[in-house]
């Protein structure tokens, strides 16, 4: 048993020092902002003079806008939530210079969806969350039979509605909803109007499998993006050609 304990700890070390010896390896100009949950890994280096983040789904944890904001003071924040346990939390933390739309973020404008609403914390497994709502039932963490119709905003409404043409990052926690997303964005060129892309994928907690991630991975790149860094289940994506600024 004991040396049962001991292989584990290893394992886990050896993860852990494969980890950061990547990030150390990161190119200069790479920063991780925000928690270790709510965290995400940035190039400031392709950030404009007044940088845009749009950053959908934001759950109870918006420490990535937060030090974004505190780094970047003349930047622009754009949150996108449906949840309304979410929105209680962020609207009584955001920064001074961040929006919160109270929409699902989705490849089709003003739809009307089903947005299904998540479990409580203590009917779920160890280490999730408790507001990870999805529009996909087959999400493990929401409650079946409970939800609410929310409508959707997509990428071009956005930017039309702040009168922008280009987003610096755009972030999606969409709890599932991603996989239709980018391959919405990707078939419509619209992922060129995106200098970085972060995103979790949700394989492991909806029906999706590893495999639409490698596909949803791939129809990226088709666009001229490359895979900078994965942490966890969080990938950064940046373009591996010019954007103008």
């Amino acid at each position: 048993m004991k040396k049962k304990g001991i292989l584990l700890h290893w394992t886990r070390l050896k993860r852990s020092l494969s980890k950061h010896y990547h990030e150390l390896r990161l190119p200069s100009g790479y920063k991780r902002l925000g928690t270790k949950y709510g965290g995400w890994w940035i190039d400031t280096k392709l950030l404009s003079s007044d940088p845009l983040l749009i950053d959908c789904g934001l759950g109870e944890d918006i420490s990535f806008p937060i030090e974004f904001s505190k780094l970047f003071p003349f930047s622009q924040i754009i949150g996108i939530e449906p949840n309304p346990r979410s929105l209680k939390y962020c609207y009584n933390n955001i920064p001074s210079n961040m929006k919160i739309i109270e929409k699902a973020f989705w490849y089709k404008n003003n739809q009307d969806i089903i947005f299904h609403l998540p479990r409580s914390q203590e009917d779920l497994p160890d280490g999730a969350d408790g507001v990870s709502g999805s529009i996909h039932q087959s999400h493990e963490y929401v409650i079946e039979g409970e939800n609410l119709q929310v409508k959707t905003i997509d990428l071009d409404r956005i930017l039309l509605k702040i009168k922008r043409t280009k987003c610096d990052i755009l972030k999606m926690d969409i709890e599932g909803a991603e996989y239709e997303v980018l391959k919405e964005l990707t078939q419509h060129c619209n992922l060129k109007k995106v200098r970085q892309l972060l995103i979790e994928f949700h394989h492991h907690a909806t029906h999706h499998t590893i495999n639409d991630t490698e596909k949803s991975i791939a129809l990226i790149k088709s666009c001229g993006y490359k895979l900078i860094h994965i942490e966890d289940r969080n990938y950064k994506v940046r373009p591996n050609f010019r954007t103008a600024t």
